[in-house]
């Protein structure tokens, strides 16, 4: 899946419109607050992927994760993520 990256959004396509994944950077944390998949496609990782990349821009930037999204919190918990 072909992940776009944007100014405070990470998207892709999907078959029934668009996931997303929406942060704000502040100082050295990357607040995730809105994860969103079309409802066709929920349960199909593509979340997870959104999510997966927001980790990775993360470290490759020297951010810290603040979850404030429910599935960003959900992923941590699932992936037993300790450093984030």
């Amino acid at each position: 899946m072909e992940i776009i990256m944007e100014e405070g959004r990470m998207w892709a396509k999907t078959a029934h419109g668009e996931a997303e994944l929406n942060y704000r950077i502040r100082g050295n944390n990357m607040i995730i607050y809105h994860t969103g998949t079309p409802e066709e496609d929920r349960g199909g990782g593509v979340a997870a992927e959104l999510t997966a990349r927001a980790f990775e821009f993360a470290k490759e930037n020297n951010l810290k994760i603040v979850p404030a999204c429910p599935y960003t919190q959900y992923y941590i918990k699932k992936n037993k993520i300790t450093e984030y």
